[in-house]
This record gives structure tokens, C-alpha cells and sequence, in this order.
């Protein structure tokens, strides 16, 4: 059945790209700190977040999902060997399309990366030093995993300084509102509006 992969993928990202830092990071404040769970899931960005945060970043999920649309990028280089938007292709605006285009955007990347990167790194760094500093140096850090689009689809390099920008701004939202809800609002919109743009455009 076409679900239990993405299903699959979806758990083993959260379990081991997520749940092995994360109870890394449980181990130590408990250890070194003693620090009760509720705190440390607060540390790490999984709490709630005012709304204030929210509009602002539904506010960046509009305009960069808006961008995207009116850019239309070229649909080839995501359907090369290596680029996980390659399984869209000949989907079309279907059930199965947006079922798993929600399991990867918003749980397998979007969740994933936001509590490593912005929930446990930004934090951490915030915690440590001025707020423009730990922000540049979190965005750094998520940049450089994105560089392999320079392997995958080298011609998509412009999208580098758009994750950089979009990483800057997700930091800013996540150390300002203690949350990772609004950074990873606005990783799953463009993750999956970037799906569904494949297989629309793939469509038979």
C-alpha cells in the first residue's frame, strides 16, 4: 500500500533525526540540571506560543508560499536521483499526493528539523549569547545541510539564500516566543506547497 512508506519514513525521521538528540538532550538537563520534563520540553521549544508569533509567522508561510507559486521554479531538477521530490512525480492534486506530501513536509522535515535546529541549536545558543548572534549562527548551522542542493540540483542554487533568510526569520520567531509552533508552520507550508507543486506539475 502507497502509505506505509511515507508512514514509515515520517517515524523513523522523528524517532531517530529527532528523538535521539532530543533524548540526548533530556539525559543531560535531567543529569546535569534536574530539571523537571515540562522545563526542559519548554528549553527545547515545545510549548505553546502566543498568537502575536503566530500571525507573524502564518504572515511569512503566505508570502513565501505566494513567492514560490509566482516563481514556479523548473520542475526537472526535483525530479532527479537524490531529491526526495522525486516520488511526487505523476501524482497529480490527489489523496495520496497531499496525504504524503503533509506526512513529509510537516513531520518528517518540517517537525524534524525545527526542534533540532531551532528548538534545541537556536535555543541553546540564545541561551549563550546576544540574540543577533545566536540567530546568525543557528541559520549558518541550518544552512549547511542545504548545501547539498549544490549536488543534487546545482541550478537551484538561488534557493540557498532563501533558506538562509527563511532560517534567519524562523530563529527570530522561535527565541522571541520560546516556541518552535510558528518556525514549523512555516517549514511545513513551503515543504509542502514545494511537493504539491511537483506532482500538479508531473500530473498525466
Amino acid at each position: 500500500m502507497w502509505l506505509v512508506s511515507p508512514v514509515v519514513n515520517a517515524l523513523m525521521a522523528v524517532l531517530l533525526l529527532a528523538g535521539v538528540p532530543f533524548l540526548g538532550y533530556l539525559v543531560w538537563q535531567k543529569w546535569r540540571h534536574r530539571r523537571p520534563l515540562a522545563d526542559i520540553a519548554g528549553r527545547a521549544g515545545l510549548q505553546g506560543s502566543s498568537v502575536h508569533y503566530l500571525l507573524i509567522s502564518a504572515a511569512i508561510a503566505l508570502v513565501v508560499t505566494c513567492v514560490l507559486l509566482l516563481w514556479s521554479p523548473p520542475v526537472a531538477p526535483f525530479l532527479r536521483e537524490g531529491s526526495p521530490q522525486r516520488v511526487f512525480a505523476g501524482l497529480g492534486l490527489g489523496v495520496q499526493a497531499i496525504v504524503m506530501a503533509l506526512l513529509y513536509g510537516v513531520v518528517q522535515t518540517g517537525f524534524v528539523e525545527e526542534l533540532v535546529f531551532r528548538g534545541l541549536i537556536a535555543g541553546s545558543l540564545a541561551r549563550r549569547m546576544p540574540l543577533a548572534w545566536a540567530n546568525l549562527l543557528q541559520a549558518l548551522i541550518f544552512l549547511l545541510p542545504h548545501l547539498l542542493i549544490l549536488q543534487t540540483m546545482p541550478q537551484m542554487w538561488i534557493l540557498l539564500p532563501l533558506v538562509f533568510l527563511l532560517a534567519l526569520a524562523m530563529g527570530w520567531v522561535r527565541i522571541k516566543s520560546g516556541s518552535i509552533l510558528g518556525p514549523w508552520l512555516v517549514h511545513a507550508t513551503l515543504n509542502v506547497t514545494m511537493c504539491l507543486m511537483v506532482a500538479a506539475r508531473t500530473a498525466a
